[in-house]
């Protein structure tokens, strides 16, 4: 996934422990950092020179971070949450341009069920 398409992502619509962490070290930072570390806890220590984080993650996000969570094991969501809401609006894009069920559901490695439920999501069907 580009680093662009992640503006396409409705924050909303992610789970609460996602949106925490969006709102603490950015949506890109999050995104980075559930590419990483997803579905695993993450300890945060309490000084920056103490993290392996410092490598990648801007100084002011990390600063951030620290404050918040220091000293704990977050647990970071699967970067799935993001990639799955792309590509759903992909599904939605290519119903509108006319695009069958099968094809979709061949193109995307789902059911026709799955490419159905997807589509009545947005009241495309």
């Amino acid at each position: 996934m580009d680093v662009k398409d992640l503006n396409q992502i409705d924050i909303s619509q992610l789970p609460a422990s996602l949106q925490t962490l969006i709102e603490c070290i950015g949506l890109e930072n999050a995104y980075c950092m559930t590419r990483r570390y997803g579905g695993r806890p993450k300890y945060i220590p309490k000084h920056v020179r103490r993290t392996s984080l410092s490598q990648w993650l801007p100084i002011e996000a990390l600063a951030e971070l620290i404050r918040r969570y220091a000293g704990t094991a977050l647990e970071i969501p699967k970067a799935d949450h993001f990639e799955r809401q792309l590509r759903n609006l992909q599904i939605h894009r290519a119903t509108e341009q006319g695009c069958s069920r099968s094809v979709l559901a061949d193109r995307y490695g789902l059911s026709l069920r799955q490419i159905g439920n997807i589509r009545r999501q947005a009241g495309a069907v």
